[in-house]
C-alpha cells in the first residue's frame, strides 16, 4: 500500500493518493509524515484520491478514532476535505467514514475529480469551460 501526496501551497492543498490496501501502520505513517512537513499547514484543504485503493484493514475502532480526530489527526476542524471514490465500494466506505465525523459538513465524498475541485474552489476557468462543452 502506498500513500503520497503533495503540497501545493498556492492553492493552500494537500493532494493525497491512496493505492492498494490501507492498513493502521500505513495511516499513521502518513499522518505523522505530513504534519513534520514544512509546507503542510492544519488549515489547508485536502483532496483525497482513492481511484486506485483497493479497501482498507483499519479495525472499525480506529476507523472512528480517526473520523473523531483522535489518533492521526492533522487537518484542523474546518479545514475542507474532499474524497474522490469512484468505484462504488470505496464510496460506499468513504460515506460510512464520513458519517462518524462530528465536523461532517466539511468532509464530502464525490464519484469525479472535478465534483471535488468544484466543491473545494480550485476549479480553474480552463476546467470549468471545458464542463459545458
Amino acid at each position: 500500500m502506498a500513500v503520497t501526496y503533495r503540497i501545493d501551497p498556492a492553492l493552500k492543498l494537500v493532494h493525497t493518493q491512496v493505492e492498494g490496501r490501507l492498513n493502521l501502520e500505513d495511516a499513521l505513517t502518513h499522518a505523522y509524515t505530513l504534519k513534520n512537513d514544512p509546507q503542510f499547514r492544519p488549515e489547508y484543504s485536502e483532496l483525497v484520491d482513492l481511484s486506485k485503493f483497493s479497501g482498507s484493514d483499519l479495525p472499525p475502532a480506529a476507523m472512528e478514532a480517526f473520523a473523531n480526530d483522535l489518533p492521526g489527526e492533522v487537518f484542523a476542524r474546518h479545514a475542507r476535505r474532499a474524497v474522490v471514490a469512484p468505484a462504488d465500494p470505496i464510496f460506499d466506505l468513504s460515506r460510512q467514514y464520513q458519517r462518524m465525523r462530528p465536523n461532517a459538513e466539511s468532509f464530502r465524498v464525490f464519484h469525479t475529480m472535478d465534483e471535488a475541485k468544484e466543491w473545494l474552489g480550485i476549479m480553474t476557468k480552463s476546467n470549468k469551460s471545458m464542463l459545458f462543452e
